[in-house]
C-alpha cells in the first residue's frame, strides 16, 4: 500500500476514534431533563436522543465497540506507516515495536481523546 493511502486511512481511523470518544463524553454529560423537555415539545433531535437515553447501555456499548474497532484499524495502519522509517535507522525489532507503541499512543491520546 502506498504511503499516501496508509496516511489517509490512519487519519480516517483516528477521526473515527475521536468521534466515538466525543459522542460517549457528550452522551454522559448531556442533560437528560432538557432532552425530555425538548421531546415533549416535539423536537425531532430530542426524539432521537430520547431513544438513546432510554437505553443508555446500548448507546455506550455501541460507542465503545466503534472506538475499539477504530483504534485497531488505526494501530494496523500507523505501524505499517512508520515501520519502514524506523527500520532505516537500524533499530532492532524490540525498539521498533517500542517506538511504534509510543508514537501511536501519543497521537491517540492527543487527537482522539484530549481534543
Amino acid at each position: 500500500m502506498s504511503t499516501f493511502s496508509l496516511l489517509l486511512l490512519t487519519i480516517i481511523s483516528l477521526s473515527f476514534s475521536a468521534f466515538f470518544s466525543g459522542m460517549e463524553i457528550a452522551f454522559i454529560s448531556s442533560s437528560k431533563i432538557k432532552i425530555e423537555i425538548d421531546n415533549k415539545k416535539g423536537e425531532f433531535s430530542a426524539k432521537i436522543l430520547s431513544f438513546f437515553t432510554s437505553k443508555p447501555a446500548w448507546f455506550i456499548a455501541s460507542m465503545l465497540i466503534g472506538n475499539n474497532v477504530a483504534m485497531v484499524v488505526y494501530t494496523l495502519y500507523i505501524t505499517d506507516l512508520i515501520e519502514p522509517y524506523l527500520m532505516m535507522l537500524n533499530f532492532n525489532s524490540t525498539l521498533v515495536l517500542l517506538f511504534q507503541t509510543l508514537f501511536s499512543t501519543f497521537f491517540i491520546l492527543l487527537f482522539a481523546e484530549f481534543l
